[in-house]
């Protein structure tokens, strides 16, 4: 009888937030560590050029068993984008944790792109990890929306959602997610952490990446992936990004 592939091993799984209903994928391995992956805003659990699905298979390649899930109003999980909300990002990541612990993972690492990244790192105060991975991290909520729809202060009080890249969002969310100084929660992580970033981003996150170095705390690895984008959407920095967070994750989880 012939072995199961690689790909028929991938197991859609359900799990429930705030009694909502979240979608991921599994990619098994025989260890008991786990990487959870958090996408970005306005993406889901494939990411940009299936960046996440190549980044799952070889975690689980390296013997790290991998979870990437849709936030609540993303992807296939339950909700519509409209009415998520940058808190319920965190909370999702805290019961996706806490399941990974209902099926007996003994170590956990979070790895998150871009808001993803921002809500992983505003989560681990109330969860217990072994390891961050942030891509392309939101340094500064405030000055990201103003970066899109232009100052806050301006926006018009009586309208109640506005666009952002062609999704539409309600001005609850940027209430809720300008109360979270990224920085700060940042500082505050004792747990070895890796902090990537491509040069080739825009200045926003290119200067909260320096400002990152200033402020975190020690273990930390800082790595620049040169000409690389905000998503990392060419295969050279794609298969670079993989690959040095597979090896520092050996080194460190």
């Amino acid at each position: 009888m012939s072995s199961l592939s690689k790909s028929s091993q991938e197991t859609p799984v359900i799990l429930d937030s705030q009694s909502h209903q979240l979608v991921g994928m599994l990619h098994p391995c025989t260890s008991k560590k786990i990487v959870i992956l958090c996408h970005g805003f306005t993406f889901n659990k494939i990411e940009h050029n299936r960046l996440f699905v190549e980044t799952a298979r070889a975690l689980a390649e390296r013997k790290y068993n991998a979870l990437r899930f849709d936030f609540y109003g993303s992807g296939d999980s339950e909700g519509d984008f409209a009415d998520t909300l940058f808190s319920s990002n965190i909370q999702n990541i805290i019961d996706v944790v806490r399941w990974c612990r209902q099926q007996a993972y003994g170590e956990i690492a979070l790895l998150g792109i871009s808001m993803g990244a921002a809500a992983a790192i505003c989560s681990v105060k109330d969860i217990d990890i072994h390891a961050l991975v942030t891509w392309s991290a939101v340094p500064d909520m405030k000055k990201l929306f103003e970066s899109k729809i232009g100052p806050l202060e301006a926006l018009d009080a009586s309208i109640d959602q506005y666009e952002y890249e062609g999704w539409l969002i309600k001005p609850a969310f940027l209430q809720d997610a300008l109360k979270y100084d990224i920085e700060d929660e940042l500082s505050q992580i004792t747990v070895p952490k890796m902090i990537v970033q491509g040069t080739g981003d825009e200045d926003l996150f290119v200067e909260g990446f320096q400002r990152f170095r200033q402020i975190v705390m020690p273990p930390a690895h800082f790595m620049e992936i040169p000409q690389a984008d905000h998503a990392y959407q060419k295969p050279a920095h794609r298969r670079q990004v993989i690959k040095q967070t597979l090896t520092w994750l050996q080194r460190n989880f």
